[in-house]
């Protein structure tokens, strides 16, 4: 062999032992065929030809075999690093691709909800279809490797006889120009997750060592997504755990707010607290509005949040809400005992909760709120409610207790003559009265109302004075200091709804063992006074004590209309002339006839005075006549009380 010969030869060696590419070795090995023909030794040159080839066969195989390892280990470091199975897929597809030199691979996923295996990555494909492709489990490749869970292999898929084709498929593989395609199971403990495939656009046959390695891809795909199911699975029972932790911590929460809320409902109940207490913590806690409605649907008592920035609460108080959602959801809460819905306008939440116990007035709160409230919050205000249903009874029984004994202790009074000092002495106890301290009497009549709600709006009208108050026969007799019986029939007048109530005021007088005498001349003033008129207003008895002596043994009612017909003349006159004559007439009366000092008082000149006396003479056919000024003087003057009584109505 001559020495260019070895020189090329070693160069062609060199080149396979670097790795050169297979054109490189071409070449060189065709410049030793020229040397070896050119020399005679062809025959030589074939059998060192035959050696290099060999020798490239097996460090080829050697490259794809570390090659393979490397991406291998490559894969495993990813699988390890993260659980993202999308990203592993990704990376599995590329790697197979890359490995196998392949003109398109891609991995498809059997999806559980439709029985349809789809392909979820895919790299190297020319058109969008293949990167969508769906197939069932009795078509292609799938029905094969899906039934043999090892690989499949074809150098011709459209032309393979051994399965049935999918038309939509094949349609998919024409478009890609797809010939060759092998496919490998993605198993997880037996069972077949998806495949990985990997297609070429001609013949080919992989070799067995490229089988192995994409093999191994295959299982590494399907390790990915048993720990990626796996961590979802563990992630979800974890979520679930945290969601059920903060539950539970929320739900401690509002246990802990509602025992407070039990606690402090609890405190006012055993405080005595009053009513505007109960609605104003009821409100405060949901940030809402609290209406207590009586019988007849009306609000008696509210209470609104500061924070309260609602609608319906405004609604409630103009009654534009309809009675009927009303009536019928006090009924419903009435016989179930708890809270019921009457308005929900989404943003805003009205309801009712009726107020049980041993009133007769079956009263019930109305409820504003703003957004839902939850079941303990709802249960909240029903144990208020509750709360305050026991707080209403004490106070009833407590108020029924202190009537009985005010009863007791105001007719002793006014029936025992004179009263024994033990009685005077509880009387002065109970209304804070000293030895010198004046008081006074007050009868009152309520129309319009039945007994019972007579009663109770005299207790409400009395509540917190200090005064007694009893109904005696079919009035309301009262005593106490001056201020509180004021104070008493000016809450009266106050609280007045398709109702009116009258009466009859005493002279203030100390000596309490009078009060019996006291109220026999008062009562005898009022049943004078009560047959002239309905009564829709307070009179002081000082001013019909005369009419009570002049007519104590008349018919007060016929006397009445005769002094009214006394009248007669001057209220027949312009409504204004007619009171500026009464009232001219009665000073005159009242000025004992002095006509200077009748105008000093009205504010008139005296020639103002004489032309209204002259016409008054006129009308009344003669005032100055002795029986005649009698008769009239007095007339005025129970007009002017009676008048008097309709202006404090």
């Amino acid at each position: 062999m001559s020495e260019n010969h070895l020189a090329a030869a070693m160069s062609a060696l060199e080149k396979v032992a670097l790795g050169a590419s297979d054109a490189e070795i071409d070449a060189a090995l065709e410049k030793m065929k020229e040397l070896s023909a050119r020399h005679g030794e062809i025959e030589q040159f074939e059998s060192l030809q035959s050696h290099v080839n060999a020798i490239r066969r097996v460090i080829s195989g050697h490259a794809l075999a570390e090659r393979g390892l490397n991406l291998l280990i490559e894969t495993t470091h990813d699988l390890s690093s993260t659980l993202a199975v999308q990203d592993l897929l990704r990376t599995v597809v590329t790697r197979a691709r890359s490995l196998a030199g392949a003109n398109v691979a891609w991995v498809t996923i059997l999806d559980e909800e439709s029985g349809l295996f789809r392909t979820v990555t895919a790299e190297g494909n020319l058109s969008p279809a293949t990167a969508g492709m769906t197939s069932r489990v009795e078509y292609g490749a799938v029905s094969l490797i899906l039934n043999s869970k090892s690989f499949f292999e074809t150098q011709d898929y459209l032309n393979d006889r051994r399965f049935r084709h999918l038309p939509e498929l094949d349609r998919v593989f024409q478009i890609e120009n797809i010939v060759s395609l092998a496919g490998f199971p993605i198993l997880s403990e037996d069972k077949v997750l998806g495949f990985l495939f990997v297609a070429d656009r001609y013949g080919r046959k992989l070799s067995g060592r490229e089988i192995s390695v994409l093999g191994s891809f295959a299982l590494h795909a399907g390790v990915a997504m048993r720990n990626a199911n796996l961590f979802i699975m563990l992630s979800e029972a974890l979520g679930e755990a945290e969601r059920n932790r903060n539950a539970l911590i929320e739900h401690i929460q509002r246990v802990e707010a509602s025992a407070a809320a039990h606690d402090e409902m609890t405190h006012l109940l055993a405080s005595g607290a009053d009513l505007q207490h109960f609605l104003m913590r009821m409100a405060s806690r949901i940030n809402g509005a609290v209406f207590l409605y009586d019988k007849q649907l009306e609000i008696s008592e509210e209470f609104i949040a500061a924070t309260y920035s609602g609608y319906l609460a405004a609604e409630l108080k103009s009654a534009r809400i309809d009675p009927a959602l009303l009536i019928s959801a006090h009924s419903q809460s009435r016989h179930t005992g708890r809270s019921v819905l009457v308005v929900n306008k989404g943003d805003e939440q009205c309801r009712a909760i009726a107020l049980h116990g041993g009133t007769e007035r079956a009263e019930s709160l109305v409820i504003c709120n703003q957004g839902e409230l939850d079941a303990i919050e709802i249960r909240n205000l029903e144990r208020s409610t509750v709360a305050l249903s026991i707080a209403k009874l004490w106070n009833e029984r407590r108020e029924t207790e202190k009537l009985i004994a005010s009863s007791t202790l105001l007719r002793h009074l006014v029936m025992v003559t004179p009263p024994d000092d033990s009685t005077i002495s509880a009387v002065r106890d109970r209304l804070g009265l000293r030895a010198d301290s004046p008081v006074m009497l007050a009868q009152v009549v309520i129309s319009g109302l039945d007994r019972a709600d007579q009663t109770t709006r005299i207790r409400e009208c009395a509540a917190k004075l200090n005064a007694l108050v009893d109904l005696l026969d079919d009035t309301y007799l009262a005593i106490g200091p001056e201020e509180a019986i004021r104070k008493f029939l000016l809450n009266l007048s106050k609280k007045r709804d398709g109702w009116e109530a009258g009466g009859i005021l005493s002279e203030p007088f100390t000596d309490l063992t009078l009060t019996g005498s006291h109220f026999a001349r008062m009562n005898q003033a009022f049943h004078v006074l009560r047959n002239m008129k309905r009564l829709d207003g307070f009179v002081d008895q000082s001013d019909v004590n005369m009419f009570a002596k002049l007519f104590e043994v008349g018919d007060a009612r016929r006397l009445a209309k005769y002094l009214e017909e006394i009248l007669g003349p001057i209220d027949a006159r312009a409504p204004r002339q007619r009171e500026q004559l009464k009232q001219t007439l009665l000073c005159y009366f009242d000025s004992q006839h002095n006509i200077k000092l009748a105008a000093e008082t009205l504010g008139v000149h005296v020639n103002t005075m004489r032309q209204r006396l002259d016409t008054l003479r006129e009308i009344t056919g003669g005032w100055d006549d002795p029986v005649k000024s009698l008769e009239l003087h007095v007339a005025l003057r129970l007009s002017a009380v009676l008048e008097r009584s309709e202006e404090h109505s």
